[in-house]
């Protein structure tokens, strides 16, 4: 008989070469898996530009007798272990029989796990099919065995996500209100409002003292007119104010008939929301073999003070549960039969055995 849970993590860090790490990651997660045969992996590299070859993924692919093997590269990746974010690292996923995995097939019926990039944004992508996964940064690289692709998307076997959960971490400035007049970008008022005074009136005391506004913590959400129903909104920076005209100038123009709301990312609101978020996950009844985490590179250790705060509380509830993990420049959440590009959060997937 194999292990109850035949999936283990490993994961190394240091300044060595990234095959190295590889095999110090691998070494980890076999022990755990007590000798048995290995069907598939997940190897991830920080930072992005981890000097990865396809040499080094056949030699693994040969030493491993396994060819079921996505690897891919994040500015930060991690495990229930440890975590790193902008230095050399490696995270593997090890998966014993009869677990596995395939390159997908684009289904509408079936919820997809991608890595891609930013650009992969452009067109009617996140539309097509409900998918969970990270995106990398524009330098991200990703390969299935030792083959590069654009986008790296799998279906498991054995094995399917069993739940999705969202932890914002966003504190809401106002309520949302209809867009009522903007010029290409500058946003100008919403209802009544005009913008910048809107946002001047509805800042927290507790950065009113400070001698600048922290326009990296704030963000305009957007809620679509045809939004579905629990549907997460868009997020938008805010990249500048005018105070000639008291508007705000967003990363693009807001969308007709939206509406908008005014937010800051605060890691006290974040805390919260990942407990809220992980109580969802353990009234599950299904046992869980592992876990998938995407999440921002804005929510890392630095924006919680000294650790990820999001990792700690985790790790107080599935302190022995395999998971891996990697910070990313968006989050891919499935809701209604589409995917999500979400900012600044982070996600969480259970997935659970499909034989048992």
């Amino acid at each position: 008989m194999g292990p109850s849970k035949p999936v283990a993590s490993g994961f190394a860090r240091g300044n060595r070469p990234a095959g190295e790490l590889l095999q110090s990651a691998i070494a980890e997660a076999r022990e755990k898996l007590s000798g048995e045969a290995i069907t598939a992996a997940l190897f991830l590299f920080s930072p992005t530009l981890a000097p990865v070859s396809p040499a080094l993924l056949q030699s693994q692919m040969r030493a491993l007798s396994c060819l079921q093997i996505a690897t891919g590269t994040f500015p930060g990746v991690f495990t229930e272990r440890d975590a790193a974010l902008g230095e050399n690292a490696c995270a593997v996923l090890l998966l014993s029989a009869p677990l596995g995995f395939t390159p997908q097939i684009p289904d509408a019926d079936r919820v997809t796990f991608s890595w891609g990039r930013l650009e992969h944004l452009q067109g009617e992508w996140l539309q097509q099919l409900p998918r969970f996964g990270s995106l990398s940064s524009r330098s991200g690289r990703f390969w299935y065995q030792s083959s590069p692709r654009n986008i790296l998307e799998i279906a498991f076997q054995g094995i399917q996500p069993l739940q999705s959960v969202w932890s914002a971490g966003l504190r809401t400035l106002s309520a949302p209100l209809p867009v009522h007049l903007q010029e290409g970008s500058l946003l100008l008022q919403l209802e009544r409002y005009l913008a910048l005074p809107l946002l001047a009136q509805n800042i927290p005391v507790s950065i009113r003292k400070d001698s600048r506004l922290p326009l990296e913590r704030l963000l305009m959400g957007e809620i679509l007119a045809d939004a579905a129903p629990g549907a997460p909104p868009e997020l938008l920076h805010i990249r500048a104010t005018d105070l000639n005209r008291s508007g705000l100038w967003l990363e693009r123009p807001l969308e007709e008939n939206s509406r908008a709301f005014l937010s800051l990312r605060d890691p006290a609101i974040a805390e919260r929301d990942t407990r809220i978020a992980l109580e969802q996950l353990s009234a599950s009844t299904q046992e869980p073999a592992f876990a998938w985490i995407s999440s921002s590179i804005g929510r890392d250790a630095a924006f919680f003070g000294q650790e990820d705060q999001d990792l700690c509380i985790w790790r107080e509830q599935y302190p022995d549960l395999p998971m891996l993990g990697a910070y990313g420049m968006g989050e891919l959440f499935p809701h209604q039969q589409r995917s999500h590009f979400l900012r600044y959060g982070k996600i969480y997937t259970l997935f659970s055995r499909t034989d048992i």
